[in-house]
């Protein structure tokens, strides 16, 4: 055959994109599930800061609310300025970037090693932050059911990642650089998305008193017999104008439940009262030590005793603990050992007549997420109290029948969950600003300067804000 027959041969066929690889698919799809139950859980989160229930609050130990009110969970939160499960959202949406960026780069015949690469990397960084997430919750001493869904996810996209991606599992020495790079700038991007307009929602937990009035003066010290002078700069009315439209509303609701309980004397005399005896607004509250709402209160009411005039308010702690172990009002979860909560109860009564009583309750509640039977020794005993007088005050039947008391002076009240409140014998919601707005009122709800308020909105009789048992 003569060489130039060859100009008549056909051309060759333009090389057929490669075939799609099902695992890449497979993570879009993943993607978006674990982006959908972050943003659920975030839901969940919105609804726990406004007062709410959340669909995972079901036991003591099976809890979402004492995962993310853990301390880990709260610096992450203020570190990102994201909750652990906007992160989540960011990582999720950041994945389903990766892996529509690389069928459209297929689609396409652009070179697919960077973004393959990219996509592996991201999918073990969210196993790596799996490992220390799920640490902190085993420390926190609580099993989070929405984050073991987070987690299964991510073990499944690391399996399809590792196994189904098509190339090498590991980038080449030059590769490693347009790796991270597609990597990071996506996650860098969808982090500022989130970012934005995440920070408008109102999940980080507020401050202790961030609606409570300045103090005028220092406070001398917290385990005082009666609270510190601090005049009050503002009226009742002055002061309920002045709170954010949210906080007002619930006000309203709180003083509207209030005004509907029905006085009831008291069932036992006070066995340790900050203040004094004939203050107009005695308040009587109940809480358990791993309880996080009882945190909260404890934390507010520790700021409101130092920003209310002298001698308008007294204080009772007594003790409710969400274990059948000790108290009979609940169901037995486990063997008779002492348990953290029946221990932190029975310590905070024996340490009633130590002057230092209200300093170390709020150090027990404030190492809650780390607290187990031993450090609530080593913090009940770091005061006034040796230890071994404290040992022998908890094994006391003494020291029962008063927690005894505690649980059936509490049932007289129709509550679903701790924390307990009761002002002058009625029972009210932990809210810091309504109980400052009480004792502001004299403990008078009918005082004309809550008329400044919203009319209160439709609430069932027993819907105050707890932990439910």
């Amino acid at each position: 055959m003569s060489p130039k027959s060859s100009k008549n041969a056909p051309a060759a066929a333009p090389a057929a994109p490669p075939a799609t690889p099902t695992a890449v698919v497979a993570l879009l799809v993943l993607g978006l599930v674990e982006s959908a139950l972050s943003a659920f859980q975030w839901k969940e989160l919105l609804v726990l800061r406004g007062g709410g229930e959340t669909v995972c609050g079901i036991s003591e130990t099976v809890n979402c609310e004492t995962v993310w009110n853990s301390a880990f969970a709260t610096r992450i939160h203020e570190l990102f300025g994201l909750p652990v499960a906007g992160l989540g959202l960011v990582w999720g949406i950041s994945v389903v970037a990766l892996s529509a960026l690389y069928l459209a780069r297929a689609r396409s015949g652009k070179p697919l090693t960077p973004v393959a690469h990219a996509l592996r990397l991201s999918v073990f960084a969210g196993v790596l932050s799996v490992l220390v997430f799920a640490s902190a919750s085993l420390r926190a001493g609580a099993v989070c059911p929405t984050c073991l869904g987070t987690y299964a996810l991510v073990a499944v996209m690391a399996v399809v990642a590792y196994r189904g991606l098509p190339g090498p599992r590991a980038p080449a020495s030059g590769e490693w650089g347009p790796a991270l790079t597609w990597a990071g700038v996506t996650t860098l991007a969808v982090f500022v998305a989130v970012l934005l307009p995440g920070r408008s929602l109102s999940t980080p937990e507020p401050k202790a008193g961030a609606w409570l009035p300045p103090a005028s003066t220092q406070a001398s010290s917290p385990d005082a017999s009666t609270p510190q002078q601090s005049v009050a700069p503002l009226s009742l009315e002055a002061y309920l104008r002045g709170l954010p439209m949210q906080q007002q509303q619930q006000v309203s609701n709180a003083l509207a439940l209030y005004r509907r309980d029905t006085p009831r004397a008291a069932a036992a005399p006070a066995r340790h009262r900050y203040g004094p005896v004939d203050a107009p607004v005695k308040i009587v509250e109940w809480t358990d030590s791993k309880c996080p709402h009882c945190k909260a209160l404890v934390e507010e009411l520790a700021v409101l005793k130092k920003r209310i005039p002298e001698g308008k308010m007294s204080l009772e702690a007594r003790q409710f603990p969400l274990d059948g172990a000790c108290n009979p009002a609940m169901q037995r979860r486990g063997p008779d050992a002492p348990t953290v909560r029946c221990v932190a109860a029975r310590a905070q009564i024996c340490l009633e007549g130590a002057q230092d009583f209200w300093t170390l309750r709020e150090k027990l509640f404030a190492q809650q997420a780390v607290l187990d039977t031993e450090r609530v020794m080593e913090i009940a005993s770091s005061g006034s109290v040796p230890r071994a007088q404290l040992e022998a005050c908890m094994a006391s039947p003494a020291t029962a029948a008063k927690l005894q008391e505690d649980s059936a002076y509490a049932l007289r009240y129709n509550f679903t969950g701790t924390p307990l409140v009761v002002v002058n014998g009625r029972q009210a919601m932990p809210s810091a600003p309504f109980l400052y707005a009480l004792v502001m009122a004299d403990g008078n709800p009918g005082a004309p300067g809550f008329d400044v308020l919203p009319p209160p909105q439709a609430m069932a009789q027993d819907d105050h804000a707890g932990h439910n048992h």
